[in-house]
């Protein structure tokens, strides 16, 4: 019961300890040394060094294992920054927010990691929909009326999205009718085994509202509006943490139903509805990089576009479901770098609009190069992780002989490759003298600076030094999926 006291208990009475305390940095410690037991656990269990028995309903297969990790290891970083971050002055209508912040950090840790290590849908379920009440109150962290809409927009797409994700579930109880006894239904494993005899229309409708429904959280078009602005309008730590982790706790949905479809008939029909999913999400990323006129909605549509690449390499199976992995890994470690870079350019410029930021590489010098270096990587410039992540996918889908997908990605990503760059440059690059010359403070290096360059360093040393214990847990998913390389 350890396990579950750290990854889920302890998140919950730091939560109430938060509540009754009122001193903000001692909310800060509790959330910190939470942060760190919920990570070390991970590792060890990620590293198979601590045998894990969780109650009914709750439960660690391979790929809750590596995705813990990913979440604790976001967590982490987003809690070590989040202190300094709420030390900056603003309004005081932000400092009422400030009282709230880490109890709701350590209820968003504690209902993920629930999501995370469920293996019912109906816990996972209401893990999901707690997600949600636990970020939602982030997002308005600055109490402006374009927070506002944006905390009221993620919540009306979300509801609409779990009662979907429901309504799948109903769907999928229907499809084991008279297969499975009474309270065994929504039991992953036993789904999984008996995935040849469920009820092929009932399990069809299933995935489509499951899929459909957690889409409006993993930022998969067109559901994926309510996402964008929450991730655009939300404080950068909470968006580090929406695009590293909010999201693929909502694809572990989809993966889990994936999973089962994977053993029945199911499959080529399921397999289609994602990738039709993943190049709606490119084309979309790749539409809006031409018109974009706001520097963290571009990092959004960001998410959206790698979130359709990891989406494309989990359908297309054996090499790129391995590229996937390894690209969501890659891609959240990489996303805390570039949000929490453009909350710094967003607080000394006071504008979000690309047109009214000029002159970073002068005005934050390094602000800027370590937002140019986590731009790069996460257009997939070598030797960052991403660059090897989207090598093993395309070589996934030409092994597939699917040549028509890969031409396409490939167009798209060469689009969004050099609108970006455009954007990024002509923020960091192009002169503005009338900034400058009222700009009398000179950057001084901080914490959150150190925190980005470990970041980036870790982005180029994993693929190299880790790369073994990640592989061998990745093929073990592999193998629970029934796919071979």
């Amino acid at each position: 019961m350890l396990d579950f006291t750290i990854f889920i208990l302890l998140p919950l009475f730091a939560s109430f300890l938060c509540y009754i305390v009122k001193n903000i940095k001692i909310h800060f410690f509790i959330s910190f040394f939470v942060a760190i037991f919920h990570l070390v656990l991970s590792l060890l269990v990620f590293n198979k060094l601590y045998h894990t028995i969780l109650p009914t309903y709750f439960g660690i297969d391979s790929i809750s294992r590596f995705f813990i990790l990913i979440l604790s290891n976001v967590y982490f970083w987003v809690v070590i920054v989040s202190y300094n971050y709420l030390k900056r002055p603003y309004s005081e209508k932000v400092e009422e927010s400030k009282k709230y912040y880490f109890l709701l950090l350590n209820f968003y840790l504690a209902s993920n990691s629930a999501a995370m290590l469920s293996n019912h849908f109906g816990m996972y379920w209401v893990a999901s929909e707690a997600t949600t009440l636990s970020v939602a109150p982030l997002i308005y962290y600055y109490r402006n009326e374009e927070s506002l809409e944006a905390m009221w927009k993620y919540m009306f797409t979300v509801s609409i999205g779990i009662a979907f994700a429901f309504i799948g579930i109903l769907f999928l109880s229907l499809a084991s009718k008279n297969i499975l006894y009474d309270g065994r239904q929504l039991f992953y494993w036993e789904l999984i085994k008996n995935a040849s005899k469920l009820n092929t229309i009932w399990l069809k409708a299933s995935f489509i509202f499951i899929f459909v429904g957690l889409s409006t959280k993993i930022g998969i078009a067109p559901m994926h509006s309510g996402d964008v602005d929450a991730t655009s309008n939300a404080p950068s730590p909470i968006a580090a943490l929406m695009s590293g982790s909010l999201r693929l706790t909502a694809l572990l949905g989809v993966l889990r139903i994936f999973q089962i479809v994977t053993f029945s008939s199911t499959y080529s029909f399921a397999k289609s509805i994602m990738i039709i999913g993943s190049l709606l999400s490119l084309f979309v990323a790749f539409a809006y990089m031409f018109k974009a006129n706001n520097y963290k909605r571009l990092l959004a549509y960001s998410s959206v576009e790698h979130l359709g690449i990891i989406t494309l390499g989990i359908a297309t199976g054996g090499l790129a479901f391995v590229g996937a992995l390894y690209h969501s890994l890659y891609n959240s470690i990489n996303k805390i770098v570039l949000f929490l870079m453009a909350g710094n350019i967003h607080y000394k410029y006071k504008s979000r609009e690309i047109e009214s930021v000029k002159s970073v590489f002068k005005n934050l010098p390094i602000t800027g190069w370590l937002f140019l270096i986590s731009v790069l990587a996460i257009l997939g410039i070598p030797p960052f992780g991403i660059f090897f992540s989207e090598i093993k996918i395309f070589e996934g889908l030409i092994i597939s002989n699917q040549w028509f997908i890969l031409v396409a990605i490939m167009f798209f990503l060469l689009f969004i490759f050099v609108n970006m760059s455009k954007k990024v440059f002509e923020i960091l690059f192009k002169e503005d003298d009338l900034f400058s010359n009222n700009y009398v403070k000179k950057e001084k290096f901080e914490l959150i600076h150190l925190i980005s360059i470990m970041l980036l360093i870790m982005l180029a040393v994993i693929p190299l030094s880790f790369s073994n214990t990640i592989y061998q847990n990745i093929l073990s998913i592999l193998n629970d999926f029934g796919m071979k390389i």
